[in-house]
Parts: structure tokens; sequence; C-alpha cells
């Protein structure tokens, strides 16, 4: 088995518009390299496969990456034939439809923008190619690039993009490090495995959520990365194993940014996942806090853009203030508590609970995640 790249959509053939309880129920098309085949699972309930090895109509060496829209046209980067496809899904099958060839050398993966602009990684001739949707080339990207391999699109006018983020991701130096473009080819930023502590990393796949945060898979530690939208480094989950929040070799990862739908192909399978939420108190600043003010500062964590609602309990473990609920991204979140009970006073010295509820933001509406955290905090 070799799976690798693996593309999420809601098709717009399925969906029934008189309810939003399908919302939810996406196909997945995935590439199994070494079958030389697609792989697809219509709205989470049937699979089906596609190809076989060669270089005619309907066959594949060794493809790599792979791209879906809601209509159906799914691209598929056909490395071992130098070449991308396009498929379309339509009337319950798969129907070839063209194929794409520009000197490509090695092509591993692809990714469409909103206006369906086509981004190549053409690894061995260190190059990023952008075409128009006939195919035709618009410009190439060759400065600070050293072996492309991984890209992720998103743009300002993307659907389920929250913040208007508009940038391309790229893995490349021997799938070592991590870049930002502009979707004109211009380094915005970028990070390596050294700037995050590692001894070693296999960045192989990237993807894009709802919120502009970017999500790479490491084969080599077994994890899935996550950074914001500033390319700074939020969480690292996973180890090697086949339990929960475990991987073994993880490659294409996809998500599906109206509810946050998380699927990552790993060397024998797959895993699909919800983003959630997860964070801790980090302290409060200062602590002890001085009984007659000014307050202090509740620094919390979140690994996602979260609901953050205060609530502060005495020794006798009675509610004495409840901070109006906030809206945080990602990272470190900072909450001003100015030391005063609901009814305006300084509250006396003594210890005090301070819970913290987070709550994503999106998710499909019986699937909100949630958690507690708590933290004591002196006043004297």
């Amino acid at each position: 088995m070799d799976p690798q790249g693996i593309a999420v959509t809601k098709l717009v053939e399925l969906d029934d518009p008189k309810t939003t309880r399908d919302d939810d129920e996406v196909t997945i098309f995935a590439v199994h390299s070494g079958a030389c085949e697609i792989v697809y699972n219509i709205g989470l309930l049937k699979l089906a496969r596609y190809g076989r090895k060669g270089n005619g109509v309907g066959e594949f060496l060794y493809p790599r990456g792979i791209w879906v829209d809601p209509d159906g046209n799914i691209y598929i980067a056909d490395t071992g034939n130098n070449r991308i496809v396009h498929l379309l899904y339509q009337n319950g099958k798969l129907i070839w439809k063209r194929v794409i060839e520009k000197d490509f050398n090695q092509p591993k993966q692809v990714a469409l923008d909103s206006e369906g602009n086509i981004y190549v990684t053409d690894t061995e001739n260190n190059r990023v190619v952008v075409l128009n949707n006939e195919g035709e080339v618009k410009f190439i990207w060759q400065r600070d690039l050293y072996k492309p391999d991984g890209i992720a699109v998103i743009d300002k006018d993307a659907s389920y993009n929250k913040n208007r983020d508009d940038y391309v991701v790229i893995i490349d130096n021997n799938n070592k490090r991590i870049q930002q473009f502009s979707r004109y080819g211009r380094l915005l930023r970028r990070i390596t495995y050294k700037d995050m502590g590692l001894d070693d990393a296999y960045f192989a796949y990237c993807a894009i959520d709802y919120y502009g945060n970017i999500w790479v898979t490491d084969s080599r530690n077994h994890m899935v990365h996550k950074f914001d939208d500033q390319l700074h480094h939020i969480i690292s989950v996973g180890r090697e194993g086949t339990g929960d929040y475990e991987f073994y070799s993880p490659r294409g990862i996809a998500i599906w940014r109206r509810f946050g739908q998380v699927f990552i192909t790993e060397k024998e399978g797959g895993q699909y996942y919800w983003i959630g939420v997860d964070g801790y108190i980090v302290g409060c600043f200062p602590d002890p806090m001085p009984s007659k003010g000014p307050g202090t500062t509740i620094a919390i964590y979140l690994t996602e853009t979260a609901w953050v609602t205060i609530k502060i309990f005495d020794e006798e473990d009675n509610l004495i203030r409840k901070l109006p609920a906030h809206i945080e991204k990602a990272g470190e979140a900072l909450i001003v508590w100015d030391g005063r009970d609901e009814y305006g006073e300084f509250v006396p010295p003594g210890r005090y609970k301070i819970k913290a509820s987070i709550k994503t933001t999106y998710s499909f509406s019986r699937r909100y995640f949630k958690k507690e955290l708590e933290y004591t905090l002196k006043v004297e």
C-alpha cells in the first residue's frame, strides 16, 4: 500500500438543498500511489476505485497529489507520467476529461484557487507552475524554491475563509522546510524543522482551515503540526502508533473548511477527525493579585480560535464574577479581570478559582467541542 494525497468536498450533485442535515456528508478522493489508482468514498457511504497502471486514458503512474471542487472537478498530479490529469465526477461516475503537460519533471502536488488557477509543484524543475483554467501557463515561480513538494492555496474569495486570507503554502528543501508565499510568488515567511526544535522531519502534505491555520503532516515524526496564518507554530499532535491521536507515517491531509472535518492518510490507511479545541491557563499576572486593584491579566493558551468564558469563584465555590465571553484566536489570549465582584467591589484577600470554558466557534451544530480549564489565584 502507498496512500498519498487526499481531497475532500461537499459535491453539489449529492446535496439536498431542502435540508441542512446532509451538509457534513462529504466525499473524499484519495490517491493510492502504489496501485496507480484513485480511491473515492461518496458521501462517506460508498467506496469505489478508478484507474490502473499505465500512461493512457484512465491510467496513472505513481500519482501523488489530488484536489477536488464541489462541482466534481478533480485534478491529479500524475507524477510518474509527468502530467496533470483532470477528471470529472458526474452522474455517479468518474469521467476522464483531459491531460495537461507543460514539460513537468516529477510534478508532486496540485491545488486550485477560487478563480480556477492551477498551482503545480514541479519538483525536479525546482519551480511552481501556475496555469489558468484552460491549462495555459500564467506564470512560473523559481526563486526561493528547492524541490517543492506539498502545496495548499487559499485566496480572499475562497469559500469558508473567515479572515479573507490570501496566500500559498509550499513544502520544499527535501521536505524539511515550510514556506508561505503570496499568490504571485513573493516569499512572505518560512520555518524549518530546526526552528521548531526537531532533530529531523519529513513534511509531507499541507492544508489550510477556516481561520487560515496551516496544517502539515510529518511522516518522520508521526505527527501533524499546526501553524497560524503567520506561520507561528501553535501545536504538534501525535506519535507513532495506532491509537487515538497516534499516526503511522501520516501523508495526505485535507480539511473541509465549512465544518472543520479533517482527513489524514497514513502508510496503511487513514483517519478522520473534527477540529476541536484544547488549551491551558498559563497563569495570572500579577499573582498574587492586590486586593485593592488594579486587577490581573489571565493568560490562556489556545490551540484553536475559541469562545472563552471566564468565571471567578471564591473558596466556598460561590460565583463572584462572570466576565463577558470573548472570541480569541489560536495562541496566547490575554483577558483582564479588574479584581471586582459582580457588584463592582474589590474582592477580599483569599484564594479564588478561575474557571475558563473554551469552545470551538464553528462545527456542525450537534458537535460543538468544549473544554473546562481551572487555575487558583491568590489575592492578598
